[in-house]
């Protein structure tokens, strides 16, 4: 059995919702197709579809499998076309998202460098504060911080973030007995809405986690305001580490509570497996990955 042919025949089944569908954007009978999908089931030994006379429903395996299949087949796609297009300039467009904060500081900057690099490339940059469905939106690369939903993407991880609690250093100097998480009670909190719940931050330490109710005398959607409002001594603020660490470099913020802080979340590059067959795509992920890791470990060493 050619193993490469099987996974092709059975992510196109996956794909295309039915033997039928397959065998026609295959070229091929509709006998080879379920022949080659029978194959692979015995080969496998589990049942990658339920079907029926009238349908054909992915089982669990089966979507476990198509996953690690789709990631398969684009690193060959991908392998193969670095060697067939490096003679070739890519063109067309690239839609790109990120946070708003993190977009303007550290990936438009990298985007303007890519466009000057490669004249016949097109790039849309959406920066939002939400989990975009990249699929049904057209986003081609994805920049997200924190955990991963969509299982059907490539996820390059670039590094991680620390979630930082800062003050200014006035508003330090009049509540100096901040030594632990249950010392915030009682003090001016401002909250972040797009991070956390308004009412509680979580804290850990020692693999143990707890969670300290607070009362905000600030809330806001808006980092800049929330940065603001920090600096301008309204009260303590949980931020991720990239919104502060100028502020924090240049002695504006103090970073509070660092051995209590929540495990760091993931940075990853994100993107369509089937999408790596275009040059255009390729050179956008591979642009934005070495320099993003540079800055997320830039971000990490400073605050310490």
């Amino acid at each position: 059995m050619d193993k490469f042919k099987a996974m092709q025949v059975f992510v196109t089944i996956a794909d295309k919702g039915s033997l039928t569908g397959a065998a026609e954007h295959l070229n091929t009978s509709l006998t080879s197709v379920v022949r080659t999908l029978a194959a692979l089931e015995n080969h496998l030994e589990v049942r990658l579809f339920h079907r029926t006379t009238r349908s054909i429903v992915i089982t669990d395996e089966g979507r476990e499998y198509y996953t690690r299949c789709q990631t398969i087949l684009a690193e060959v796609t991908e392998a193969e076309s670095r060697l067939t297009d490096r003679q070739t300039e890519p063109q067309g467009k690239v839609t790109v998202t990120a946070p708003v904060t993190f977009g303007k500081r550290h990936v438009m900057p990298k985007i303007s460098q890519y466009l000057s690099r490669y004249p016949k490339m097109q790039v849309d940059l959406l920066l939002l504060d939400r989990p975009v469905d990249m699929l049904s939106e057209g986003v081609d690369v994805a920049v997200r911080i924190g955990r991963i939903g969509n299982h059907n993407l490539v996820a390059r991880q670039l590094g991680t973030m620390r979630h930082v609690l800062c003050a200014s250093p006035a508003f330090l100097s009049a509540h100096q007995s901040v030594l632990s998480p249950e010392s915030l009670n009682g003090l001016p909190a401002i909250h972040l809405s797009v991070l956390e719940s308004p009412s509680e931050w979580m804290f850990t330490k020692g693999g143990k986690s707890q969670k300290i109710a607070l009362s905000s005398r600030l809330t806001t959607n808006q980092v800049d305001a929330a940065l603001e409002a920090c600096v301008s001594g309204v009260g303590f603020c949980r931020f991720l580490h990239y919104q502060v660490a100028e502020l924090v470099q240049a002695g504006k913020l103090v970073i509070v509570l660092p051995d209590y802080e929540p495990h760091p979340l993931p940075v990853h590059l994100l993107y369509a497996p089937v999408k790596l067959q275009t040059k255009r795509l390729r050179t956008m992920t591979d642009w934005l990955t070495g320099p993003l890791q540079q800055d997320l470990i830039q971000i990490a060493e400073s605050g310490k």
